[in-house]
């Protein structure tokens, strides 16, 4: 779970520094309202799909890419 925090964290900055508030603020509260890691997965996995992919950029796109890739890695090793 700790590199897909990392990629969380690089995310909310890119998002921030865009001034793209909303989605980070969106993204933040996905990973702090679940309180197991089936949870916070689900969470992650709608606020990325709520994420627009056309409006992004290459650099936030693409740490998008990187955290979508992880979550489902994670998603795929639940039990």
């Amino acid at each position: 779970m700790e590199a897909l925090y990392g990629h969380v964290l690089i995310l909310l900055r890119l998002l921030r520094e865009a001034g793209r508030a909303e989605e980070a603020d969106a993204l933040l509260a996905a990973l702090t309202q679940a309180c197991n890691q089936r949870e916070i997965l689900s969470e992650l996995r709608y606020a990325m799909s709520e994420l627009p992919e056309e409006s992004l950029g290459p650099e936030i796109g693409q740490a998008k890419a990187d955290l979508v890739a992880e979550l489902e890695a994670r998603w795929r090793d639940l039990p």
